[in-house]
């Protein structure tokens, strides 16, 4: 007990045993501690003997799989939680040199929910060994931090009443100055309010708890006297203590960003722990200076902090005159004048209120503490004056530096963050300055399309990622073979690639695509006016004025950086095609395809030879010194094929980048020459564990897991499924997963009360809506098939397909074995297409007349291969050569058969072009749609209409649902583990059966009636 503060925990210190066998007592304890542990906060430390998975050693040798699953099951079942820590990443070594050396990470600290509720800022440091082959465990932090004075605006104040009057009071005042003078120093004047309201409120919690305490004691009253003021009373209290609990979620939900909740269960305990869990990890207590000196006293800390990322973004700035003229006639377009003339076009305020009304309510704010919520609550009172500070802005050019400043918020970028550079560093820019540039957003993206090749797919409109990631896994097919010629692929790692942009080539690359001049000075303006201070443990330090870098946070940058990757693409293919030497990757040569990028992530295609890899080379260094972007040799490698050992060696040490092999990572994918593995596919699965560890110690009840599964768990594997058909294996382990999570939750006890398939039917057929895995990857997969039977398409990865695989043919006709494993997969899904495929025929002038399906037998030319032979019509004639003035024209033949299909033929529709539709949706195709080809149906349910609706509580749709299904677990369900099945209501005269206990037991019909 702490004798000042009265407060109780509890502290479990153990040891468990080396083997697997007798460990299971320390497993079996615990779960007996966390039966009896509940409202304590309790806190479990020392040598458990054992690792959660392969992240946490490094050596020799790994733990066993059952070993791993019964300690994370442990952890699971009895919700602890993982205290965050910093210091030494391994707690033990086994003292062996070379070869035998193993690192294991056996001691930690776990608490439960509790201990975070009392002590949310906990954490625990593992220090140096000295002299034992243990590191101590040294708790830190506990108590909550404070905001020293920081202003946030919160939501929940714009759902009060007075809350655009206290605004109105404040916004009436003239100020003298500029439009955003004004603006600027009203919002200052208005924090002294909100400060007032927040203080005169109070803890948000403690009110939920004292709102409780007035209702339960009046509703005790009520019962004893059953008085009507006493009823009047009850009314009063419920009301109050539902505004206060409204008031609490909507302040947990600003902290927690939990978007999901918003249609779930109505839980602080989840918004409380995300909150406090967010706080644990980001409190830094200590960090490593670049001399591996340990520094533990925070103004050390945060003096590092600060000198890192002034060196990094600030600094001195060079003025330099970069000069990429010699690429004018190389870009792939430059902005016309009519193009200018509409990017420049005077800014309305329409514009202005769709930009402010886009943010998100609850993003985090600038320096100034103010959310989106804020503004869009108030419009009606600032908006005026808002758009008028907007505009001025596009007007004159000239941004104030208070609406420029930005707060700096520390993100690791690895697992356990030990040094500064660990960090990745998110900029959080006033809501104003958002409104600014997600104008200039807007314009950019009309045009984006036209300057940008089809080898970038970031941020254009219109193009997506999936499609590097289709081309990378067809270029990598036949890596492993021996026949194909010698080549290679090089994954360029570009270093803090945001961070580094020099602005004066920024500026220069601008001009090269004819940006008008006003624009450009938008973007300048925007741009070099940035200041910035670090967000470090809840207080702000350092201030200093920007130098270089694009903002990770500031909705312009990635659009820039895009055009800045676009002048990498552009000064490669002049290289390339300046030296006679260079040599193309393997089918590559006739589309010129070298490189594809995705924002900073870069894959670059050539043969695997000295002449051809010395211009890139040189190229990725002429880029580095015009743009600032330099390529880290350590986290960039190269993926060789067929290089004899002499060459590749060669090759490594005259490009000084790491051998890498496949599987590469890519995109957050793996790309391999052959099929996708289970053990390629384990970080999704670990994804999905960790999202449910993270749970389980919610006790969230069966509707709340509905939720996240449908909102949460449904989506994780969406982005791998939408570029690989997923192995029928990894499918099964994940809807095991989420099937366990679903029926055990944070028990890890129970069982499936229904079947997976009809869990996955819709709500009208009686099911709970989710999506079965294997058809939401179908119909996603799906989708780049329809790409592939449409015009003009601006994919790199469709024009590809259509040249190399498809050159003489169409995909209804193609019959092929060659191609990636994925592709192979794909072209599986041609009957499901086919079924969702209208060809409507226009003036013929695009259709295939044997290859396509225009006609409802198919391709004619599968159907009758002796067609060409017959009519004189070739193979790849068109199906305006049989269409004249409108109307059909088929040569006469004599051919009976043949002459079936000129009785049979579509409706002609002359005057428009051929097209191609959907016909499950209005003409377009939706993966939504896609689902019902492949989703088996059932027929309707007279009673979904009960579970369903708007003031239908999730919880009791849920139960009404197990009831109708009759899977609830009555008497004579369990009667084998409680040994009586009699219903306990008729003194167990008749069994407790589904029928008996909502039909025929009188207990039930007087509660019913």
């Amino acid at each position: 007990m702490n004798k000042r503060t009265h407060t109780k925990c509890l502290i479990s210190v153990l040891y468990g045993d080396c083997d697997l066998i007798p460990r299971r007592n320390l497993w079996a304890t615990l779960h007996n501690l966390a039966d009896n542990i509940s409202e304590e906060p309790w806190l479990v430390l020392g040598d458990f003997n054992a690792v959660i998975d392969d992240s946490e050693v490094n050596g020799r040798a790994a733990d066993t799989t059952a070993s791993m699953t019964e300690f994370r099951n442990c952890i699971m079942t009895t919700g602890l939680i993982h205290l965050p820590f910093t210091g030494c990443p391994y707690s033990w070594h086994n003292c062996s040199e070379g070869s035998r050396s193993l690192w294991k990470r056996l001691d930690r600290m776990l608490v439960n929910e509790a201990w975070l509720d009392k002590w949310p800022e906990s954490a625990y440091l593992v220090a140096l060994p000295s002299t034992s082959d243990h590191s101590p465990l040294i708790i830190q932090g506990g108590n909550r931090g404070t905001d020293h004075g920081l202003f946030r605006f919160d939501n929940y104040l714009a759902k009060r009443s007075g809350f655009i009057a206290s605004v109105n009071r404040i916004w009436q005042h003239k100020i003298p100055g500029t439009a955003m003078y004004e603006v600027v120093h009203k919002l200052k004047a208005l924090k002294t309010t909100f400060r007032q309201q927040r203080k005169a409120i109070g803890n948000l919690s403690e009110n939920v708890k004292l709102a409780k305490d007035f209702l339960d004691k009046a509703q005790e009253l009520f019962t004893t006297y059953k008085e009507d003021v006493l009823l009047h009373l009850v009314k009063c209290c419920r009301m109050v203590y539902s505004v206060a609990v409204k008031m609490e979620e909507n302040m947990l939900h600003q902290r927690a960003k939990l978007q999901w909740l918003k249609h779930g269960d109505q839980n602080s305990k989840i918004f409380f722990r995300k909150v406090n869990s967010m706080r644990a990890k980001q409190r830094i207590f200590q960090i490593s200076t670049p001399t591996g000196e340990t520094l533990t006293d925070m103004k050390e800390v945060t003096g590092e902090f600060v000198s890192y990322f002034t060196t990094l973004l600030g600094g001195p700035r060079m003025q330099r005159n970069i000069n990429l003229e010699f690429l004018r006639h190389h870009i792939k377009h430059s902005l016309t004048s009519d193009e200018a003339d509409t990017i420049c076009a005077p800014v309305t305020l329409a514009e202005i209120k769709d930009a402010a009304f886009d943010i998100a309510e609850d993003s985090a704010p600038g320096p100034d503490g103010y959310t989106a919520g804020f503004f869009k609550a108030s419009w009606s009172v600032v908006g005026k004056e808002i758009s008028e500070a907007v505009s001025e802005f596009f007007r004159t050019g000239k941004l104030l530096k208070q609406v420029n400043a930005t707060l700096l918020v520390l993100i690791p970028k690895v697992q356990m963050p030990s040094k500064v550079s660990d960090f990745r560093p998110i900029a959080c820019c006033n809501v104003i300055y958002k409104i600014i540039t997600k104008i200039i957003v807007k314009r950019m993206q009309s045009i984006l399309h036209l300057l940008i090749d089809y080898s970038q797919n970031a941020f254009v409109p219109g193009r997506s990622i999936s499609d590097n990631i289709l081309l990378a896994q067809e270029l990598l097919a036949g890596y492993n073979q021996a026949k194909l010629p010698p080549r290679c692929t090089i994954k360029v790692d570009i270093q803090k690639a945001y961070d580094s942009v020099d602005w004066d080539f920024l500026t220069a690359v601008l001009k090269l695509f004819e940006f008008p001049a006003q624009f450009i000075g938008w973007i300048e303006q925007c741009v070099s006016t940035a200041s910035f201070s670090i967000s470090l443990n809840g207080s702000i330090y350092g201030f200093f004025p920007g130098a270089r870098g694009l903002r990770q946070g500031d909705p312009m940058s990635p659009y820039l950086f895009v055009l800045i990757m676009e002048i990498w693409h552009t000064l490669l293919h002049f290289r390339v095609h300046t030296v006679p030497s260079f040599q193309f990757h393997w089918k590559c040569k006739e589309q010129q395809i070298l490189d594809l990028c995705f924002a900073d992530d870069v894959l670059v295609f050539c043969k695997a030879d000295i002449p051809s890899i010395s211009v890139i080379k040189d190229t990725l260094c002429e880029f580095a010194e015009l743009s600032g972007l330099k390529v880290n040799p350590h986290k960039s490698q190269i993926i060789l094929s067929r290089a004899a050992q002499q060459d590749k060696q060669q090759i490594l040490e005259f490009l000084g980048f790491q051998e890498g092999c496949l599987p590469v990572r890519y995109l957050g994918v793996p790309l391999s020459a052959s099929r996708l593995t289970i053990a390629d596919c384990k970080p999704l699965i670990d994804k999905l564990e960790t999202r449910i560890a993270g749970w389980n110690h919610l006790n969230l009840t069966f509707a709340g897991r509905v939720q996240l599964i449908r909102s949460v768990l449904n989506t994780l594997h969406s982005y791998w499924a939408s570029v690989f058909i997923l192995p029928k294996g990894i499918i099964k382990i994940l809807e095991a997963k989420i099937r366990k999570f679903l029926w055990q939750g944070s028990t890890g006890r129970g069982y499936a009360k229904v079947a997976w398939e009809q869990i996955c039917r819709p709500k009208e057929e009686g099911g709970l809506g989710f999506r079965s895995i294997m058809i939401m990857n179908q119909a996603l997969m799906l989708k780049h098939l329809w790409k592939l039977i449409q015009p003009d398409s601006e994919s790199i990865w469709v024009n590809w397909i259509l040249h190399y695989r498809l050159r003489k043919t169409t995909l209804w006709t193609f019959t092929g074995s060659t191609g990636s494993w994925g592709w192979k997969k794909m072209i599986k899904l041609k009957p499901f297409l086919k079924r969702g495929t209208h060809y409507r025929v226009g003036d013929g002038s695009t259709f295939k007349l044997w290859q396509d399906i225009w006609h409802e037998q198919g391709p004619l030319c599968l159907s009758h291969p002796e067609g060409p032979q017959l009519t004189g019509l070739p193979l790849d004639a068109l199906l305006s050569s049989v269409i004249q003035h409108g109307q059909w024209s088929w040569p006469a033949i004599s051919d009976a058969e043949f002459n079936e299909v000129s009785s049979q033929l579509p409706p002609i529709h002359p005057n428009s072009p051929d097209e191609i539709t959907w016909r499950l949706n209005s003409g377009k195709f939706t993966v939504q749609s896609a689902i019902e080809l492949f989703q088996p149906h059932t027929n309707q349910v007279e009673w979904h209409g009960l579970l369903q609706g708007r003031y239908k509580i999730p919880r009791h749709s849920f139960i009404l649902w197990l009831a109708i299904m009759e899977k609830l677990s009555t008497m004579d369900k369990a009667w084998l583990s409680h040994g009586d099945n009699g219903c306990v209501f008729c003194d167990g005269h008749f069994t407790e059966t589904h029928e008996h206990l909502f039909f025929n037991c009188q207990y039930s019909k007087r509660c019913l009636h």
